[in-house]
């Protein structure tokens, strides 16, 4: 680790609640508003990366956080990332109440992924006044999403999925499946010797 980043790291340091010395930052400006996030050894953030504005995330080992990565939370909610996961470049993730990301995981560029969504059901009223709603979002460990995938409020995608590249998931996606589209329906499921899914 150069100069730099053992300066970077001792400046975070002292606003984290905890950041191993092992963490490393690589020409970063990371934007945090939020005091108590807590950091596993060896984050990797490549650039311009936000935190905030809640109080519960938690990020495990061995996370790499790619350049312009948003994680927002709420005062009310938290979000966890598992060891191991790497999220891709321009990717979002809300969470007002949970978000849960898995250990093993590959988030490509430009993903969204949200628990929460607008109440509409009020014409009288505009869309902007009327109140949020959220449901927990679970992406259990060693999933793929493809570029510019789309994760809405109360999803679970099982273990060991794999979500093609721009597909927006509506419903739960049940383990070691590979599913695209809009919305995401279930093309096949992960094996040694992978059949199609009837129609």
């Amino acid at each position: 680790m150069g100069v730099f980043q053992k300066i970077i790291c001792r400046l975070y340091k002292s606003v984290f609640a905890r950041v191993n010395v092992r963490v490393c930052f690589y020409a970063v400006r990371l934007k945090l508003w939020v005091m108590g996030v807590r950091f596993g050894k060896c984050l990797r953030v490549e650039g311009n990366v936000y935190v905030g504005d809640g109080t519960k995330v938690v990020i495990k080992d061995y996370v790499r956080l790619g350049k312009d990565v948003y994680l927002g939370t709420f005062p009310s909610g938290s979000l966890s990332i598992g060891s191991n996961t790497y999220i891709g470049r321009y990717s979002i993730i809300l969470a007002y109440d949970n978000v849960q990301i898995g250990k093993d995981c590959l988030i490509a560029p430009y993903c969204h992924i949200t628990d929460t969504s607008h109440n509409f059901d009020d014409v009288n009223q505009p869309i902007r006044l009327q109140q949020l709603k959220a449901e927990k979002v679970i992406i259990e460990d060693d999933v793929w999403l493809g570029a510019g995938v789309s994760v809405l409020p109360g999803v679970t995608i099982g273990r060991g999925s794999v979500i093609g590249a721009r597909a927006v998931v509506s419903k739960d996606i049940p383990a070691y499946s590979i599913a695209v589209g809009v919305p995401a329906k279930v093309l096949k499921k992960r094996s040694n010797n992978p059949e199609r899914l009837e129609n």
